[in-house]
Parts: C-alpha cells; sequence; structure tokens
C-alpha cells in the first residue's frame, strides 16, 4: 500500500467511527464507534445457482440463492438463529388455521419460498441441539393481516388483508413455528443458566395508538423497525432484504456474508438483537401489544435502552484501530433511531447518518480523486446529504457522484397487475399508485444538482423485477466512457451495506443499522473482496438508464404534488 493510500484509509475510518475524527459533525465529539478488524476467512461468498442455459452465473448473488443459502444454514443450525428484519413473509400454508374450510382453501395454494423458508425454521425449532432461537421484527408490520387468497394474485407477499380474505400475520404465524422450541425453553427454564431472550419480540418505534387512526400500510409513516440481520450459528448476512416471496424471488438486493464469527462482527449482531429484544414486547399471542408498548414508552425503558446500546457500540480504548496484523478491511458498525423517540438526540456515539456523512466528507477532503457511488431503493435525498454528493464533483480533483435507484417499470410501488382495490382500501390504492410518479419528481429534482456537478442519477429498469439495493461504493474515479462504472475494482476503498435507504426516512424516523467497510490494501486477499463489491454495482448498472436521457413531464396530478411533499418527510 501506498502511503498515500493508507493515510486515506486511516481518514476514512478515523471519520466513520466519530470521536474527534476527520469530517467534523454534530457527534464530533462523542466516543468513537468500535471497529472490527476483517480477515480473508471472515468473508464468505453466497453461491450462485446455474442460469436456465447451465452457465454460472458468478457475479453477484441473486434472491434465489438468497433464498437457498440462508434456508440451508437455517435447516442444519447448530447453536443459534437470531433474525432481525421489518417482517417475514407468511407462506401460503397457515397450518396455525385449523378452521376445516379454511385449510381446503389453503391446501390449494401453490408451495411457495416462503413455505420452504417457513419450514426451515420449524425444522431449526425442532432440533434439540439449538440453544437460542430469536426472532425480532417490526412491531406494526408483525401484525399487520396478510391475505393467503389474495396475495398471489396482487404480487406482493406482505399487502394488506380485504375483509372477505383469509388472513393471518407474521406474528402468528411465526409463534405457531416456534413452538417446539419455547416450549423446551420452557420445560428447561428452571435448570439452565442461559440468560438469553429466546422467542419472538416485536418492536414498537412509535406509540401504537396511531395505528389505530391511519389505516395500513399508511400507519408506518411514523417508523419502523427496518435492521436487516441473519445470524445462524457464527455466519451473518447484512441485507437491504426483508424475508418475503419477492425479496426471494425477483427482488433485487444485496447482501453481504460474513463468516467463521468475523473477527467478533456476528457476536456484535446477536448482542444488538440480545438488547434490542430487552426492549420490545416478547409476544406470546395472548399479550396487549398495545398495553405493552404503552409500557415500553416509559422514559426509563428507553434511557435503559439507550445506555446499552452505548456501552455495545462505543470503543473504550478509543485506540486507531484494532491492533491485528495486515487484515482485509475493517467493518464499523452504525446505528439510527429517530430523535423522537427519546424527544432528544438519542445516542451518545456517532448515528449511521453522521458517519456515513462523515465517511463522504473524508472522502472529498482526501488529496485523492474520488468518486461516490450511492444507491437506494426509494430516492429522497436530503438537503444534507444532497451537499455532500455535489461536493464531488465540485472539488476540483476529478471526482463526481452517481446515484442509482428504481425506475418505473422496476419500483417497489409500481401498480401489481390484478390487485383489487375496494371501498375500505381505495384511497390507499390511489395514494400507493401516485408513488412511482412522485418519485419521478424527485428524482427530476436530484438530477439537477447531481448532473450539474458532473455526476450521474441511474435508472434501474428490469422487466419482471423490482429494485431494492442500497449502499455506498467510494473508490478513485473512472476515465472511462462510462465513469459510472468501477473500472478498476482495486479503486474501491469503501462501501456501506445495510438497511438505510439514505432518505428522510432512514435519518429522522426509523430504527437502521449499517456497517462500513474500509479496504486494507496492505493485504493481498482484499482483492476478491473488493471485486465482489464491485460487481455488485456493476451488475445494477447493465439494467440501468440514465436520467439525463428521460423526458420528465410538469404535468403531475394534484395528488402526486400532494405525495411528493408527503414523500419529503416520510419515505
Amino acid at each position: 500500500m501506498s502511503a498515500r493510500r493508507q493515510q486515506l484509509m486511516h481518514q476514512l475510518i478515523r471519520a466513520a467511527r466519530g470521536g474527534g475524527g476527520g469530517g467534523g459533525g454534530k457527534n464530533a465529539s462523542s466516543s468513537p464507534l468500535r471497529c472490527f478488524a476483517l480477515h480473508e476467512h471472515h468473508f464468505g461468498q453466497i453461491a450462485c445457482a446455474k442460469s436456465q442455459n447451465g452457465v454460472e452465473n458468478d457475479v453477484v448473488a441473486s434472491p434465489s440463492d438468497f433464498h437457498s443459502h440462508l434456508c440451508e444454514k437455517i435447516r442444519h443450525a447448530q447453536d443459534r438463529v437470531i433474525l432481525a428484519s421489518l417482517y417475514i413473509g407468511v407462506g401460503s400454508r397457515a397450518t396455525h388455521l385449523h378452521e376445516n374450510r379454511q385449510q381446503k382453501i389453503i391446501s390449494s395454494l401453490p408451495f411457495s419460498k416462503e413455505d420452504e423458508f417457513l419450514e426451515s425454521l420449524r425444522q431449526a425449532a425442532s432440533n434439540e441441539k439449538l440453544k437460542q432461537m430469536q426472532i425480532i421484527l417490526d412491531a406494526n408490520r408483525a401484525m399487520r393481516k396478510v391475505s393467503l387468497t389474495n396475495k398471489r394474485n396482487s404480487g406482493q407477499s406482505h399487502d394488506s388483508a380485504t375483509d372477505d380474505s383469509i388472513s393471518t400475520n407474521s406474528a402468528d404465524t411465526l409463534l405457531y413455528i416456534m413452538k417446539p422450541f419455547l416450549d423446551r425453553q420452557q420445560k428447561n427454564n428452571n435448570n439452565t443458566n442461559n440468560k438469553s431472550n429466546n422467542g419472538l419480540f416485536l418492536f414498537p418505534v412509535n406509540d401504537q395508538r396511531l395505528c389505530t387512526i391511519l389505516p395500513s400500510p399508511l400507519d408506518e409513516v411514523a417508523g419502523v423497525f427496518h435492521i436487516k440481520a441473519y445470524i445462524v450459528d457464527d455466519e451473518l448476512i447484512l441485507s437491504g432484504a426483508n424475508l418475503s416471496e419477492e425479496y426471494f424471488s425477483n427482488r433485487l438486493d444485496r447482501y453481504m456474508l460474513f463468516t467463521n464469527g468475523g473477527g467478533g462482527l456476528v457476536d456484535f449482531y446477536a448482542d444488538l438483537s440480545e438488547i434490542l429484544c430487552s426492549y420490545a414486547v416478547n409476544f406470546d399471542g395472548q399479550s396487549s401489544l398495545l398495553l405493552s408498548t404503552q409500557h415500553r414508552n416509559s422514559t426509563m425503558k428507553k434511557q435503559q435502552l439507550e445506555s446499552s446500546l452505548t456501552r455495545l457500540f462505543v470503543d473504550k480504548t478509543q485506540t486507531i484501530l484494532p491492533p491485528d496484523s495486515s487484515p482485509v478491511a475493517y467493518a464499523i458498525p452504525t446505528f439510527q433511531m429517530p430523535t423522537s423517540f427519546l424527544g432528544r438526540p438519542f445516542l451518545q456515539f456517532q448515528s449511521d447518518t453522521d458517519a456515513t456523512r462523515n465517511l463522504m466528507l473524508a472522502a472529498v477532503d482526501s488529496d485523492q480523486n474520488l468518486s461516490v457511488r450511492l444507491s437506494s431503493a426509494y430516492l429522497n435525498l436530503t438537503t444534507r446529504l444532497r451537499s455532500v454528493l455535489t461536493m464531488f464533483g465540485n472539488n476540483q480533483r476529478g471526482g463526481a457522484p452517481y446515484v442509482l435507484t428504481a425506475g418505473a417499470m422496476s419500483h417497489g410501488f409500481a401498480p401489481k397487475k390484478n390487485n383489487k382495490s375496494t371501498k375500505t382500501n381505495g384511497l390507499v390504492e390511489s395514494i400507493k399508485t401516485s408513488i412511482p410518479e412522485a418519485f419521478l419528481t424527485l428524482v427530476k429534482e436530484a438530477s439537477q444538482s447531481i448532473i450539474a456537478c458532473g455526476g450521474k442519477v441511474l435508472l434501474f429498469e428490469r422487466p419482471g423485477w423490482t429494485f431494492h439495493a442500497k449502499g455506498v461504493w467510494i473508490g478513485e474515479s473512472n476515465t472511462t466512457p462510462r465513469p459510472e462504472l468501477i473500472d478498476d475494482s482495486a479503486s474501491v476503498v469503501s462501501t456501506v451495506i445495510g438497511s438505510g435507504n439514505y432518505g428522510a426516512r432512514s435519518e429522522d424516523l426509523d430504527v437502521e443499522s449499517n456497517c462500513i467497510i474500509v479496504f486494507n490494501d496492505e493485504s493481498n486477499a482484499t482483492k476478491s473482496i473488493q471485486q465482489s463489491v464491485a460487481n455488485e454495482w456493476n451488475n445494477m448498472c447493465k439494467f440501468s438508464t440514465e436520467s439525463a436521457d428521460l423526458t420528465f413531464t410538469d404535468d403531475v396530478s394534484k395528488l402526486t404534488n400532494v405525495v411528493v411533499q408527503f414523500m419529503k418527510k416520510f419515505l
């Protein structure tokens, strides 16, 4: 590694960790975030299946590969299964529904990838060797009724149920599947010293009384638990993907696999889940979620949560780097909690938003020609984020910002075929139908500032696919005719993986966790990891169109204009 590259690595790590590091930021005086040294054996690769023509796809893992890997690992889990997600799909079997008429209808539905995933959880729950089974979901989304009879036609595995449909929800489905494990735990409760939280936990981000005012899914505007971290034994997958049919089939996302304990990173995320579960509602199918949530809204409970998170995330040694010899990369986990949760800035350490922004500022301030590439499922750049992105094109060193998001065809809110509206959800469906056009309006606004400083805004559009990938790639600028591509994977100096969408929601409303990875070129093994990270970005670009090539209309509906203003604050 050259002296300049080594200096850059240290600058990026100091900025991402905070605690007075480079890049400034409002939490610059807080304690630094923990940092983990990762070696080659701490990075895994999700095996890619062969395509229909028999050619192996060795570029990036697909949603189906993600599904296969997770199911296989869970089925053979020997120690622990810990899943943190927004929600988990309910499948089509719903074996906890015992009424004969319902079972006859349900049994005629095709076996889905959700069913296979739930079956793997059932097998794990039946494994007497398994010591820990912990699932934490967003409280509101986990209790949302999901139609079993209509969802296959809607194209969305977690659409709200209609009055005349057979329905269930994530919480009831998972509680039934986990029952063998939970029954054993209850029997052994007096004979074990295991203090881990086992079971199903629902994390309430906001007062559940709001859910009784707004119709689903608009009740989620006030914030959700959005972390996606999947642990099986000594492996961890960080992703933006939820655990449902579309994320197992045709919704593009990112997955980073950490193996062999990830140098402590796997246990770190297990500890994070444990802390969050200690605050969340332990769902038993009987308790009142509203009353449990009111109890957890107490100032004391929230302060206990804040203290526990601070002890986990803060590095008491405050060393610049972990004492380790030539790791391939350094990992810095981040966390974001809405200010409204305590009525004041929540954390005593640098938030995810500040860590990511300070990472970018450090890259801009370096003496190297760096560009930034940012992917977001729902492009809604905040003023603070847009300001630092445009700095890459205005620093006179030749760098530029490149932003990639979903186009109208592959937008997650694109209208679904055969999706039947009802009198009770007609307004909701009208608003959802307006969202893709509203996002294109936001794309137009973002394009004006990004293109003006030499960058590009790219729209992912692939027939039959929706787009949900999010992340940041920082690397040396590309001087080829397609500068948005990562031409040399070794030029990648940092990436960010996790749940955040880099919009107003992620900054102000949702509970998020990302992980900042800074690469160490002193290790010969770094190149293969950098190549995988570069392939993710380049693969998305294959199906993308420059926003500059599109014709935006100024003639949008009044409803769309209302949705645009709403989205700037809540999405």
